[in-house]
């Protein structure tokens, strides 16, 4: 398989031994992978090989990452050219999270990372992320009658608040969403920060409560996390351009998702996800409108004064290690 028929990235680190490691791992993993070390040979590299991806660090000779977001907005040349950053950096700073994706990066990766995380990141970003439009009263003689049903349940369970326990009405939420769906698993997750999240309950399993997540195995969550926007994704198992890829990555799941933030009293809290069995291949508008209505009340039914004094039951009598989310794949060392 020649190298214009897979997906090329360009790393930007003046640490050469992590970037010539980190490029041999994906280049084995399906990728095409280039480095430079400073800003004037990524600069070049971008606009002769013209990557789909760049991992640059924050901080480089001769530039940094975001000079090479505003070099690639400002080129004419690369005017019709799909290229995302991927920031990489040793600092992890909520500010500089935020300033690298308001400035434009796709991403934020904390240093040091394991090659395997990056890959996934990689694959997440390769994919297309379906859009839905937003409905107003202006659109309703224009939307069919199921999204319009849709759209006024969403008002109506936004009201639909009961004074049922806590961990019932979050349980009793994932399940409706995946027995609606037929989902594989959904998931509330509380995210603690850009590493570290917490399961809050999981329709498949509620003893998954309180379990610990590396949050750098789900590249969709601290996507949503990051951005406060919903994902859906289709599955692209059969994609040209990935399936390369998927013969050599087996750790990583290719099924369709929907992943949507949630909010805690007018906070960031963490994301209800949604993974689709291998046989769903694509996923309506109808259905993300129901997956993101159910987010919605999640956020309700959290910030609601009933539950006070039943909050963060999931981090009770839980030790601080991580431990596999049940079903989750993992490798033997």
């Amino acid at each position: 398989m020649s190298a214009q028929e897979k997906i090329k990235v360009l790393i930007a680190d003046d640490d050469n031994q992590l970037s010539r490691r980190l490029a041999d791992y994906i280049n084995d993993r399906g990728f095409a992978a280039k480095v430079v070390s400073n800003g004037k040979e990524a600069r070049a590299a971008i606009t002769e090989w013209r990557p789909r991806f760049i991992l640059a660090d924050l901080m480089l000779p001769d530039g940094n990452a975001l000079s090479l977001i505003d070099f690639i907005k400002g080129e004419h040349t690369l005017r019709h050219s799909f290229i995302s950053v991927i920031v990489m950096s040793g600092h992890n700073v909520e500010t500089n999270v935020r300033q690298s994706l308001n400035r434009g990066a796709k991403d934020y990766i904390v240093k040091p990372f394991r090659h395997e995380d990056m890959v996934k990141r990689l694959v997440f970003h390769s994919r297309s992320y379906k859009k839905l439009k937003e409905l107003s009263s202006k659109d309703f003689t224009r939307v069919d009658e199921a999204s319009l049903m849709l759209h006024l349940t969403d008002l109506v369970l936004r009201q639909a608040l009961g004074a049922t326990p806590l961990d019932e009405i979050l349980f009793n939420l994932t399940r409706m969403v995946s027995m609606k769906m037929d989902g594989v698993r959904c998931s509330i997750i509380n995210c603690h920060d850009q590493q570290k999240g917490f399961v809050v309950t999981s329709n498949d399993d509620k003893n998954a409560s309180g379990i610990q997540l590396d949050l750098y195995k789900y590249p969709e969550v601290l996507h949503v996390l990051n951005t406060q926007q919903l994902v859906a994704i289709e599955n692209l198992k059969e994609s040209s351009e990935l399936r390369h890829v998927a013969e050599k990555v087996k750790d990583i799941s290719f099924n369709s998702m929907i992943v949507c933030p949630v909010s805690r009293g007018g906070h960031a809290f963490g994301v209800l996800s949604l993974r689709m069995p291998a046989e769903k291949q694509t996923v309506s508008d109808n259905e993300i409108r129901f997956v993101e209505i159910v987010s919605h009340v999640v956020s309700l039914v959290l910030g609601n004064e009933l539950h006070k004094d039943n909050e963060d039951f999931w981090l009770k009598g839980r030790d601080s290690n991580t431990i596999p989310f049940p079903g989750s794949r993992v490798k033997n060392s």
